[in-house]
């Protein structure tokens, strides 16, 4: 399937400017460009806009993601594993962040004193985890 600009917006959730901003760095490039000067995009460039978007949803910066998504050993299926991995980690961390946040929101509505250990665990789990990794 082949979609214009409007198109692939509309699609896409991506502003036609953002497309046309791609496309000027090189980072999405329509698949033809016709005379009139309308942009249209087929289905490899669709597969490159959804790598964008989850790169960016990861807060990756343009640069990087055009670097990585031009590489010629970029391989799709592991960037996809990657991204689900590091999408479960964060769903983890912001659910161990809203029991905190209820176990708090409880202990005020009971009038309850948290220990201090209580209050910083979650913090500190995150901490835990993040030197890890590094």
């Amino acid at each position: 399937m082949e979609y214009s600009i409007q198109e692939l917006s509309r699609l896409s959730g991506v502003t036609t400017r953002t497309l046309r901003w791609y496309d000027q760095i090189g980072l999405l490039k329509p698949s033809r460009v016709a005379e009139s000067g309308y942009r249209y995009y087929g289905g490899a460039e669709v597969d490159r806009l959804q790598d964008i978007l989850y790169y960016r949803a990861l807060g990756v910066e343009l640069a990087q993601i055009k670097e990585c998504l031009d590489d010629p050993s970029f391989d799709r299926l592991a960037a996809l594993r990657n991204h689900l991995a590091a999408l479960e980690a964060e769903r983890e961390r912001l659910e161990q962040l809203i029991r905190s946040v209820k176990d708090t929101i409880g202990a005020e509505e009971r009038n309850e004193i948290m220990s201090d250990e209580q209050k910083f665990e979650v913090f500190k789990r995150r901490t835990v985890a993040h030197n890890e990794e590094v």
